[in-house]
């Protein structure tokens, strides 16, 4: 359609609009933004769950394979979050050149080192702030396993007894594990 001087109306997109397409893509790649840094955040919280779970298992394995010193495995808190560190054992053990008070003390150093990340041997970093806790009844044996995570995470009714009050009002941050386990007398 011709205007009153002959020309033609204009027929491409206005300012308005590329302004308004503007918006729109901006908004849904800030949508994207915020989807990544959640999904990483997740992966994240994820790897730590495994390595805990890798570390209570290994503790499991270590007791295991010392059943008659079980009861002095126990402890109400190693790691990092605690604020203080085992002392490193006189000695490296090995099953056939200590006593077994001896592989626990050196096997507890090993499990408190994995937990810090300070691990000489393969260490893959550890987790955040972590405390460990190990209880025996028995034979019946708690191994639990807290840190600081972005949000509080547990299992539904069950209170975190290990790393309570470390990680801040209300506990917000803190994740745990806890793994039970039967070690027979060998």
């Amino acid at each position: 359609m011709k205007g009153q001087l002959g020309y033609s109306q204009q027929t491409g997109a206005g300012l308005v609009e590329v302004a308004i397409a503007i918006l729109v893509l901006s908004v849904g790649t800030l949508g994207l933004a915020r989807l990544q840094i959640s999904a990483k955040r997740l992966g994240f919280e994820a790897m730590q769950r495994t390595e805990a779970a890798a570390m209570a298992m290994d503790l499991f394995e270590r007791m295991r394979a010392n059943p008659r010193a079980l009861a002095s495995y126990q402890t109400s808190g190693v790691g990092a979050a605690t604020g203080t560190r085992l002392p490193a054992p006189a000695s490296r053990c090995s099953q056939s050149s200590c006593t077994p008070g001896q592989i626990s003390r050196w096997d507890l150093w090993q499990w408190e080192q994995a937990l810090n990340g300070t691990s000489a041997a393969g260490s893959s970093g550890g987790l955040v702030e972590p405390t460990g806790c190990i209880s025996v009844r028995e034979r019946l044996v708690t191994v639990e396993i807290a840190w600081r995570g972005y949000l509080a995470m547990q299992a539904p009714g069950v209170a975190a007894s290990c790393g309570g009050g470390v990680y801040g009002p209300g506990e917000t941050g803190q994740q745990s594990l806890r793994m039970l386990s039967w070690i027979g007398e060998g």
